[in-house]
């Protein structure tokens, strides 16, 4: 996950994706987690936490990242 943050964030820093797909990307990336987490509910007790924040952040993230996105079309 490290490599992949580092990845991310050069890639930002040279201006190959945005704010706003940056955000876009990293709710996605939540909500595949919390997918993930899905067969876990039965055996592990904090699961449904862990998803129900992962799932709330990882929409969040989402809805700001579509928003930067579309005030930045309109803009140009």
């Amino acid at each position: 996950m490290t490599v992949l943050r580092k990845v991310a964030a050069a890639v930002m820093s040279g201006g190959v994706i945005s704010r706003g797909w940056y955000s876009i990307l990293t709710g996605a990336a939540m909500l595949y987690v919390v997918w993930l987490l899905g067969p876990a509910y039965d055996t592990d007790a904090a699961a449904p936490f862990v998803g129900l924040g992962l799932g709330i952040t990882g929409i969040w993230c989402l809805e700001r990242g579509i928003r930067v996105e579309l005030q930045r079309r309109r803009s140009r």
